[in-house]
């Protein structure tokens, strides 16, 4: 197999990233070549300088996802004796050559390191070769601490340093589709977004459709067209924004009037006059704040929340009376805590569908100290948090020796309220309050074991893989897709089910919308791939304004994605969250060429219009 990039292992390169592009430190101790020695400098980047003498040369491999303004904005030397002359080639063409500046100081000199300002060149994407060598030195050599080059767009380390494989032939060039002479051409819309999160479904293709308002057409889930040993599978958070918190103030002194600020949330404090009883109300502390909701795909307004005060230090006892503000407009009754010196730590509670998306969201806690007691009042944190979520609950619908079935009620679903029903044939009960439904298959080289092949979702995002391959486990998910009518426009498409019909034998199904469409699929599994054959014989809104088939996935990078190209019968490929704006045709394939480090084994996806 012909591959377009290959590895050589640069170690020690650095990048810094930015809206403008990025600028790499490479240095000079990792590139290879003719390396005489390697001495300590106390003023190298690294504490490490490369001794180089005439003919010696440095090398390392760059590999470049398109063409590039190439700049070699500074190499780093030291020279303690005459002027060397040194040349700069990429690809063995000669883009500068540069004297350094002659010093002799009884060899502190290679101790003052001094920068040499290259040039700009413009490179084609792949595979190329940056070469330092010295064309000329005294008895004494040159030394280099490093090369800092950069390209007018940002890449990763791995994909710079060439350890990123993509594959020529990882294509689907030549698929002429079997489609019905009356077949209508289909539209595929990018939608898509960056990120940096390999956790975000930001690749959002929607596709329209140009004929009438019934059509048929299948769904295939394959194994990745590259080939990779590798399983890996596992999330990666990195760069995602991750909060253990909606909100979080530190340092609270209840000393003084004053307030605190978050993006989405205000803290203020009010002195109050004395309370009853002989028993002086110190403080109250008010909260306003902004939940995300149902309306960007988030349960963050609907699920219940804790309230924790923590390292909360006194001199004598306090209590404490909590109350929110809810959907309705209405306080509810206080909750009493009471803390004493030994104790540092209270948490308050409130239940699910308590707040309401967006702004409006209040809680006010009371503060009463011991009247013995003069001290300032300090707490250390007041934050609020989600409650914790229970597990899947999952429910065995029909099993026998090739396939099993199960219905999932998840604990805060973010259609909320909304569930669908299921009937399996030769079942007499109807599952109700299903959120997804998954499928198992026969796996036919173990004893008794059977991979999931099929999840489908309330929200009609459904989510394929073949049979798991010989001599492993299990392999993950990746892009899912969407069957069913969806705003184009939304945040997070999705089209809710209300009822579906299962035969277990023919795996067929039926699903009915809560929109009124009604869609049968036939799924058909076999070694190498899942396919869902789908017919809808009346949409009942406009297939040019509203999507039947949604495309989700992910992609970061080349070597980071579940996805990284689309094709339209078999025309160019085009890079998946590239400048294109939208594609027609009958069969549409989205797949990678790249090997990547997220879901390696995760399948290719291709929507055939036939009819």
């Amino acid at each position: 197999m012909m591959m377009m990039n290959y590895i050589t292992f640069v170690f020690g390169l650095a990048i810094l990233s930015s809206a403008d592009g990025s600028e790499i430190v490479i240095q000079a101790e990792d590139m290879i070549g003719d390396v005489s020695e390697v001495n300590h400098r106390q003023h190298a980047s690294g504490y490490k300088a490369v001794h180089l003498y005439t003919g010696n040369i440095l090398q390392t491999e760059l590999c470049f996802i398109s063409g590039t303004k190439f700049t070699v904005n500074e190499i780093e030397y030291s020279n303690d004796g005459p002027s060397d002359m040194i040349s700069v080639s990429l690809d063995k063409v000669v883009i500068d050559e540069f004297r350094t500046v002659a010093l002799s100081d009884g060899g502190l000199g290679w101790d003052m390191f001094k920068p040499h300002q290259s040039m700009v060149s413009t490179i084609t994407e792949g595979h190329h070769m940056l070469t330092i060598k010295v064309i000329q030195s005294d008895q004494h050599g040159v030394e280099i601490d490093y090369i800092k080059v950069s390209v007018n767009y940002s890449q990763t380390i791995d994909s710079l340093s060439c350890k990123s494989f993509c594959f020529e032939d990882a294509t689907y060039p030549h698929f002429t589709p079997s489609v019905s002479p009356s077949a209508g051409y289909a539209r595929a819309v990018q939608r898509s977004v960056p990120t940096k999160c390999a956790e975000e479904d930001n690749i959002n293709i929607p596709v329209f459709y140009e004929s009438s308002s019934s059509l048929s057409f299948v769904v295939t889930a394959s194994l990745p067209k590259y080939n990779s040993f590798q399983n890996n599978r596992g999330a990666d958070w990195t760069n995602c924004q991750m909060y253990d918190a909606f909100w979080k103030y530190k340092n609270i002194t209840l000393n003084s009037e004053h307030s605190l600020h978050t993006k989405s949330s205000s803290l203020r404090i009010y002195n109050v006059s004395p309370g009853l009883l002989g028993t002086r109300k110190v403080i109250l502390i008010e909260v306003d704040f902004e939940l995300e909701g149902p309306s960007t795909g988030s349960t963050d307004s609907e699920i219940g929340a804790h309230f924790n005060l923590q390292n909360i230090r006194y001199d004598g006892s306090l209590s404490f009376q909590f109350q929110y503000y809810n959907r309705y407009n209405i306080w509810s009754p206080k909750q009493d805590k009471t803390v004493k010196i030994s104790e540092s730590s209270i948490k308050f509670v409130t239940p699910d569908f308590t707040f309401r998306e967006g702004k409006g969201n209040k809680i006010r806690i009371e503060v009463y100290g011991d009247p013995n007691s003069n001290g300032n009042i300090t707490i250390g944190d007041i934050f609020m948090f989600k409650r914790p979520m229970r597990n899947d609950q999952s429910t065995t619908l029909y099993k026998d020796g090739a396939t099993v079935i199960e219905g999932v009620d998840v604990d805060m679903w973010w259609r909320i309220n909304e569930t669908m029903c299921a009937t399996v044939k030769g079942v007499p009960t109807t599952f109700s309050n299903i959120d997804y439904l998954r499928i198992y298959r026969r796996v036919p080289w173990t004893v008794n074991g059977f991979s999931q092949v099929f999840v489908l979702y309330q929200d009609a995002n459904i989510r394929l893989l073949p049979t798991t391959p010989h001599g492993l486990d299990w392999i993950p998910f990746g892009s899912s897709v969407i069957i069913g009518q969806t705003d184009p426009l939304s945040n997070r498409p999705y089209s809710p089910i209300s009822h579906l019909d299962i035969d277990p034998d023919s795996l067929h199904m039926t699903i009915f919308f809560t929109d009124s469409n009604v869609v049968s699929i036939n799924m058909q599994t076999t070694m190498t791939e899942t396919q869902l054959h789908v017919t809808a014989t009346h949409l009942v809104k406009d297939a040019s304004l509203h999507p039947f088939f949604t495309f989700r996935s992910m992609f970061v990078a080349n070597d980071n994605n579940d996805v990284d190209h689309i094709v339209a019968d078999g025309g160019v490929p085009m890079k998946i969250g590239g400048d294109w704006n939208d594609l027609r045709g009958h069969y549409f394939a989205f797949y990678r060429q790249c090997i990547s480090k997220h879901n390696t084994q995760s399948p290719d996806i291709s929507l055939l219009i036939k009819s």
